[in-house]
């Protein structure tokens, strides 16, 4: 419903001082690829590398319990930073991507809507690691 996308909008722009979304955004695009390669490939090795340990016993459980996959096909993606902050000894960083995508060798590709939190070490002992993503709205 419009009602309900419209709610999900947040205002973008709470960044720390002289922090530049842009680059984060390309860069954030990149992973996004490289993620959902690793996924359609089953390569825990690759992301357990780039996700919390909660995220990644998750998602190695659906991996686990799925059954033939066909790998996806994004077909347009586009990524927006919203925020970045900082609490206690973690940065947080939300990412709203944006595109269409087919899975499972659907012949129609579909429309994708989610946030994807990242968090990172203050003292940087880690790179930006997925913590979780939240569907903007249910997918038709």
């Amino acid at each position: 419903s419009p009602a309900a996308s419209a709610a999900v909008a947040p205002a973008a722009g709470n960044f720390p001082p002289g922090f530049d979304p842009q680059p984060f955004a390309e860069q954030a695009k990149r992973q996004f690829l490289r993620m959902q390669a690793a996924y359609d490939a089953a390569d825990r090795k690759a992301l357990a590398d780039v996700m919390t340990p909660a995220m990644f016993t998750e998602v190695s459980s659906e991996l686990a319990n799925r059954g033939a996959h066909l790998p996806t096909e994004v077909r347009d993606l586009a990524a927006q930073v919203l925020e970045v902050t900082t609490e206690g000894n973690q940065h947080w960083m939300s990412v709203r991507f944006t595109g269409l995508l087919r899975e499972d060798g659907t012949v129609l590709p579909k429309e994708f809507d989610e946030i994807w939190n990242l968090s990172k070490p203050v003292d940087d002992s880690s790179g930006w690691l997925l913590a979780g993503i939240q569907q903007t709205h249910a997918l038709a």
